[in-house]
């Protein structure tokens, strides 16, 4: 192996380790708490046209887990809006240099829910000004990072998937606890009832007769 392909492949995973811990970061979610008939909004800046931003939220917990979402641009008119939602992708392309702001309704019932917000902005094509061996080095860490992205996205998924069937779970489990309860009340209620109906007919049995 030349000592010229020994740098790139020097340069290769350095890259490629930036680039995995950048996604990382971008890809640290952030959990929203909302209670019932409130609004919770993020807010983004972007700065170059060339930009897009990047969100996914998913409703972990709560009710049935519908919630509405709508993205304002910068000069505040309404590019997205999506109604009783439990989860959703979207990728932003430029409408204006400004704050961006994405807000979270819970409009549905009364518990409150837990919706997880991953917000980030993906940038440009790396490789389309370089030189071509570096370009192959951006284009194959360009690769690993949309695998990375595609698993990372694959296991929140499956992790809110989780989250929604032990929340149902949990409140089956209580459903059932107040129905037993409740099941108990009756039969003690007609039990005493019962009871008091039988002692005031033998009790009218024992007057007559006597």
């Amino acid at each position: 192996m030349s000592l010229k392909s020994i740098v790139y492949l020097f340069s290769a995973l350095i890259l490629c380790s930036i680039g995995v811990s950048a996604s990382a970061s971008t890809y640290s979610p952030v959990a929203l708490m909302l209670p019932s008939f409130t609004k919770e909004c993020l807010y983004y800046d972007l700065t170059s046209n060339d930009d897009s931003i990047v969100i996914s939220y998913q409703v972990l917990t709560g009710g049935n887990f519908e919630i509405d979402f709508e993205i304002k641009s910068p000069d505040g008119s309404v590019i997205a809006t999506e109604k009783q939602k439990k989860y959703s992708d979207f990728l932003l392309k430029s409408f204006g240099l400004g704050q961006y702001s994405f807000c979270f309704s819970n409009s549905y019932g009364t518990a409150l829910k837990k919706v997880e917000v991953t917000l980030e902005l993906e940038k440009e094509n790396l490789g389309a000004n370089s030189a071509p061996e570096n370009a192959i080095s951006i284009h194959s860490i360009e690769e690993i990072e949309r695998n990375l992205n595609k698993i990372t996205k694959m296991m929140n998924y499956l992790r809110a998937r989780e989250w929604r069937n032990m929340y149902t779970v949990k409140s089956t489990e209580s459903r059932l606890v107040w129905l037993s309860m409740l099941t108990m009340g009756l039969m003690v209620g007609v039990s005493v009832v019962q009871a008091v109906i039988v002692q005031f007919l033998f009790k009218d049995r024992q007057k007559n007769y006597v």
